[in-house]
């Protein structure tokens, strides 16, 4: 049973936000592009969360949603993960698929 928007967690998009402002992250960054990452885009994804839980029609909630930062970027889909094909190599099926 879907989650209505009402309940829409903003859990996950808070603990986006804290793990890129941490000091683990942000060396990383630092090491990997010479930079500090700025976190707009995870503050962006809590507005949008925010904004999201406060619609009134349910479809324009998971439209909102939908257009995150992390629902286009990370999340649990293997398939726009930002190590697939650098670190592993994408399959057609997922060993966890195999029969």
């Amino acid at each position: 049973m879907p989650i209505p928007h009402k309940m829409h967690p903003t859990y996950l998009e808070q603990d986006e936000w804290t793990r890129c402002i941490g000091s683990g992250y942000q060396r990383d960054s630092l090491y990997r592009f010479g930079k500090f990452d700025s976190c707009s885009a995870q503050w962006n994804d809590i507005k949008v969360a925010l904004k999201a839980k406060a619609a009134s029609d349910p479809d324009e909630a998971k439209r909102l949603i939908e257009q995150t930062h992390y629902k286009k970027n990370l999340g649990s889909d293997w398939k726009v993960s930002p190590t697939a094909g650098v670190v592993w190599d994408l399959k057609e099926h997922p060993g966890w698929d195999a029969e």
